[in-house]
């Protein structure tokens, strides 16, 4: 099949062999539209380290093709998503039927999305509803990482900020508009306007620096919440005494559930035609990727079998 695959140096198109159902939870997804997100261009500059060779991608949706000997309920010709985050299976969250403690990432430690096929447990596995068009259906884990905020024990009649004006700042303004919580603002820092001192009840972050957490501790109120968003993954400096002496919280959230994401994008409650842009073919990943790495205006999908 054909797969986007990171060598030691390179991202480029091969060939590769197609998945089978090896392993009794295994299931096979033909890979309909594939997202092109953030953390996709940072293993492709090698900023984020991986082992190659690496078939690239996280945010999917597709056809259920097979499954493995213990699957049910996923019939061939089901269309689904997939959470990204893969149990280890292991560790003591695991053992326990609770959180894993140390998930592997699609496109990241487990073979992605970018290719015509992909292989992944079926707890990973989410149908979508009828009527749901592939291209939201692979949006899906993006309204899911947003909902993560609301995990973070923020009220509606705070004030607040999202600090960042890109395309994940929109999307999270609106998931917190359909919990209730207004239009929160955005803040722009390329722009050089200075933020009020001690102002907020929290700050949601999305553009992370060095500058960006100095700044948002100076903005936030004592006894505020700075939620951690962005998943950077260079270190950064944390200004701990600014932090301590204020009393802050700091909250780093990952994903909220995956069934309310596909609700909010089944039921109209959320919209977001307006953030997604075109789909391409896995040919003209080079063109992509670098603008990817110049705007996130819009976000932009592959169609594996395109091409």
């Amino acid at each position: 099949m054909k797969a986007l695959v990171k060598d030691e140096r390179t991202v480029g198109l091969r060939e590769v062999p197609r998945p089978v159902a090896s392993r009794e939870d295994d299931v096979i997804i033909q890979v309909a539209v594939a997202g092109l997100c953030r953390t996709d261009v940072y293993v492709a500059e090698g900023r984020l380290p991986v082992r190659p060779p690496l078939v690239l991608g996280h945010e999917l949706a597709g056809t259920v093709t097979e499954v493995g000997r213990s699957v049910s309920g996923l019939p061939p010709g089901e269309r689904v998503t997939v959470h990204p985050l893969l149990a280890c299976g292991e560790c003591p969250g695991c053992r326990k039927g609770e959180r894993c403690g140390r998930p592997a990432q699609l496109g990241v430690h487990h073979d992605g999305a970018f290719a015509e096929y992909v292989r992944v447990p079926a707890s990973a596995v989410y149908r979508l509803p009828p009527g749901l068009p592939f291209s939201l259906g692979a949006y899906v884990e993006p309204v899911a990482a947003a909902l993560g905020v609301m995990g973070a024990g923020l009220r509606p009649g705070q004030r607040g900020l999202i600090y960042g004006d890109n395309r994940i700042a929109q999307l999270t303004r609106r998931v917190l508009a359909a919990h209730g919580m207004g239009e929160v603002p955005l803040y722009a820092p390329r722009r050089g306007e200075r933020l009020a001192v001690d102002a907020y009840d929290f700050i949601i972050e999305t553009e992370l620096s060095d500058q960006a957490l100095a700044d948002m501790l100076e903005a936030l109120r004592p006894g505020g919440t700075l939620v951690l968003k962005s998943r950077r993954h260079e270190p950064v400096a944390l200004p701990v005494a600014r932090a301590v002496l204020k009393d802050v919280t700091l909250r780093a959230v990952s994903y909220g559930p995956f069934s309310e994401a596909l609700a909010l994008l089944a039921e109209g409650r959320l919209k977001v035609d307006d953030l997604l842009g075109e789909v391409h073919p896995l040919e003209a990943h080079a063109a992509l990727f670098a603008a990817a790495g110049r705007s996130e205006e819009r976000k932009v999908f592959f169609a594996p079998g395109r091409g």
